[in-house]
């Protein structure tokens, strides 16, 4: 299984765990792909879990009523991409 979260982010599955990778766009010398591997989950509902993580992190707030606003706008979005 490969699913493309966004533009260079998958996840993926190997039979025993479900991967959250991020792909470089660049190729080893034997024309691999290169990637970052944001983790390794049990579950798929865990790297989701992960993503919203990473993206609050990645948050510039600088108060409490900002990171609150910023956590709201990542779990509509996450929410916005299960969507069927």
């Amino acid at each position: 299984m490969k699913v493309q979260i966004e533009e260079n982010l998958y996840l993926e599955s190997d039979g025993l765990q479900f991967i959250l990778k991020e792909y470089s766009g660049k190729a080893d010398n034997l024309g691999r792909p290169l990637y970052k591997v944001h983790g390794y989950f049990s579950r798929p509902t865990h790297a989701v879990k992960h993503l919203i993580k990473m993206k609050v992190m990645d948050s510039t707030a600088q108060t409490l009523s900002e990171l609150c606003q910023d956590v709201l706008r990542i779990e509509e979005y996450i929410k916005s991409k299960l969507s069927i």
